[in-house]
């Protein structure tokens, strides 16, 4: 079977799973404003459902839904996707978004999570988008671009994606996912590590040329320099001392 065959069924499966949860449940009793946005709650939501919808799926098998509390935990739900007798545990991470928001948040993940993936021999971290607006007794969910459900995996993810000095991948939730084999992801993810430790090393480069000349800290906004502190301890040492 084709790569792209065997990613494209995977995608397929996983949205015809979530367009049923939807379709069951339109409209949900969470409350939600112009502005705000309930993704905890609404992914939480989509992961016992999917594990309840995959309970004897011909595909998925072995579905669970995320610890409650865990927070650092790498996925939302997980499942096993079997393929004539190949089995891949598929990540999947849920976003929610609030088409009445302006803009979205990023979406965050460690490059190391999925590393470590690919080394016990799995690949696939989906993020499936669902959409939704507030409504008088709750919210509803809703199409974006003619879709319910937006599922992409993560090694197409925007070529606009960056590492940042945490270690979190981030691109906007916006941005268009962008069709590469597993072996272009790679190379690409590689490239953006090494764009990331670019940026750490000019920041450290500039704080330490920055100490080395007396500034505790340097920017356009603030100056504070060895000398005022010791300027600062000197009044604060006069006043002690001349304490009776």
């Amino acid at each position: 079977m084709e790569i792209k065959k065997y990613e494209d069924n995977l995608i397929s499966e996983l949205e015809l799973v979530v367009k049923g949860i939807i379709s069951e449940n339109p409209k949900l009793n969470i409350a939600v404003k112009k502005g705000e946005r309930v993704g905890d709650a609404i992914s939480k939501f989509f992961e016992n459902n999917f594990v309840a919808q995959t309970q004897k799926h011909k595909y998925f098998s072995n579905s669970e839904a995320s610890p409650r509390g865990k927070t650092k935990n790498p996925w939302d739900a997980r499942t096993d996707y079997t393929v004539q007798g190949f089995k891949q545990d598929v990540w999947i991470d849920f976003k929610a978004v609030n088409i009445d928001n302006d803009d979205t948040n990023p979406d965050s993940g460690t490059p190391d999570k999925i590393i470590k993936h690919i080394l016990e021999n799995n690949f696939y971290l989906v993020f499936i988008y669902v959409f939704y607006r507030g409504t008088d007794k709750g919210l509803e969910f809703v199409q974006a671009n003619d879709k319910y459900v937006k599922p992409y995996f993560l090694k197409d993810i925007s070529p606009t994606f960056r590492i940042t000095p945490a270690n979190q991948m981030q691109v906007n939730g916006s941005a268009e996912p962008e069709y590469r084999t597993r072996e272009e992801f790679l190379k690409l993810l590689l490239t953006k590590k090494i764009e990331s430790n670019k940026r750490k090393l000019k920041k450290a480069t500039e704080e330490l040329e920055n100490l080395k000349g007396g500034f505790f800290k340097k920017t356009r906004s603030m100056e504070i320099k060895l000398s005022d502190l010791l300027t600062e301890n000197k009044n604060q040492e006069d006043s002690i001392k001349n304490l009776k």
